[in-house]
C-alpha cells in the first residue's frame, strides 16, 4: 500500500498547503475593508453630505468600488450564489448612492432671511 503525497519534496511540505495564495487573500481582505469603509463613510456622514459638495463627491467615488465589484462578480462567475452576492452588493451600493449622494438639493428646513431694505431708526 503506497501513500499518496501532494508534495513532491517532503522537506518542503510546509510550502505545499491547500489554501489560497497569500496575495489573493491579501487582496480579498483589502477589497472587503474598502467596501466596508465606503458603506461606513456614507452611513456616518449622511447628514453632512447634503450640504457639502466635496463629501458627496468622495462618497460617490467610494460607492463606485462596491458597485463595480458587484458587477464584476455577476459577470465573471457562473455560480448562482456568487451572482446573488454580487447583485446584492450592487443593489446596496446603488441604493445608498441614490439615497444619500445623488440628492444634491440642500436640506432647507428654514427659508434664508431677507435683507433689510432700509435701516430702522434707533428707538430711544
Amino acid at each position: 500500500m503506497t501513500q499518496r503525497h501532494d508534495c513532491p519534496d517532503r522537506r518542503k511540505a510546509y510550502a505545499c498547503t491547500r489554501g489560497l495564495p497569500g496575495l489573493s487573500v491579501l487582496g480579498g481582505v483589502l477589497g472587503t475593508s474598502l467596501v466596508c469603509a465606503a458603506f461606513l463613510y456614507v452611513a456616518v456622514l449622511a447628514p453632512r453630505m447634503r450640504r457639502a459638495l466635496v463629501l458627496r463627491i468622495l462618497g460617490g467615488v467610494l460607492l463606485l468600488v462596491p458597485a463595480v465589484i458587484g458587477v464584476v462578480m455577476m459577470c465573471s462567475h457562473g455560480t448562482p450564489a456568487v451572482m446573488l452576492v454580487g447583485a446584492l452588493l450592487f443593489a446596496a451600493a446603488i441604493l445608498m448612492f441614490s439615497g444619500f449622494v445623488f440628492p444634491a438639493a440642500p436640506d432647507r428646513r428654514q427659508r434664508p432671511m431677507r435683507r433689510r431694505e432700509r435701516q430702522e431708526p434707533a428707538l430711544s
